[in-house]
């Protein structure tokens, strides 16, 4: 294929996940666009599946109606102007939060769908980074023949996909996000979120001193996957739907789910 064909084919899947990323608050079905990919790759490439519990988890924390929000509201119980003001930094903040999170979601569904089909092209690194390419050659080869990769294979795979989905897609959508406010008190509260995904052990959480600070959210996201493998991933994807977002046919049938979703989306693909 000639560089041409690859853009073009590139493009062509990138629309396509758009699409089905649908709008901000769509944050149920693009869970089940990651849930898919998961599920696809033979359970092979784990990124998308913890990725399906930090859009879930943000929802809960960081819309005005989450944990966020109450607090905030108690903050300023005393005055409704304050009150107000406050919220609405906080509902920019949620909304630029959603932004990021269908960004990755197109980025997670196009990197897959593009190097499973065109991965092996000459060419193709220039469309994905050298290095995620060729560990998700890697779950492509071995999910096609019906094998699982080892733990450390997994774990590889994570971390490229996590440390290139922050360097060129999470990381300047939370920079433009916190620099944004102008209000001490809210950045202090959105900077050091306290974090507890549905699948984490008894007592576990992520305390952030700085979530503005890439490398601290690169070095907890790889914690988040220790803690993954601890409980084993048949419970990372159970917990799901303890965050009470998903219905319950995209729980029980989660590729039937998708496959409705993709064709009343994009009913001629």
């Amino acid at each position: 294929m000639t560089q041409q064909d690859l853009a073009t084919e590139y493009a062509t899947i990138k629309a396509e996940a758009e699409v089905l990323a649908g709008d901000l608050m769509d944050i149920p079905q693009r869970a089940t666009v990651l849930n898919e990919i998961y599920l696809d790759s033979g359970r092979n490439h784990t990124f998308p599946q913890i990725a399906v519990h930090g859009a879930l988890w943000a929802f809960g924390f960081f819309e005005v109606g989450g944990r966020l929000g109450r607090l905030i509201a108690k903050r300023y119980f005393y005055s409704s102007k304050e009150r107000a003001y406050r919220l609405g930094i906080l509902q920019t903040f949620a909304e630029d939060f959603r932004r990021i999170n269908r960004l990755v979601c197109i980025d997670t569904y196009t990197n897959y769908h593009f190097s499973k089909r065109f991965g092996r092209e000459p060419g193709a690194d220039q469309w994905i980074h050298p290095d995620l390419l060729a560990q998700l050659n890697r779950v492509h080869a071995c999910s096609a023949t019906g094998d699982s990769l080892s733990p450390d294979e997994k774990q590889e795979v994570f971390r490229q996909s996590f440390k290139w989905e922050q360097e060129l897609t999470v990381a300047p959508g939370v920079q433009a996000a916190i620099e944004a406010f102008d209000c001490p008190f809210m950045r202090g509260l959105c900077t050091k979120p306290i974090v507890r995904f549905a699948f984490f052990p008894r007592w576990r959480f992520l305390w952030f001193r700085n979530f503005y600070n890439k490398d601290e959210r690169i070095k907890k996201g790889l914690q988040v996957y220790d803690y993954a493998r601890t409980v084993g991933w048949d419970q990372v994807v159970e917990s799901i739907g303890r965050y009470g977002l998903m219905t319950e046919v995209a729980l029980s049938s989660p590729r039937e789910h998708f496959r409705n979703i993709k064709q009343r989306l994009l009913p001629e693909s």
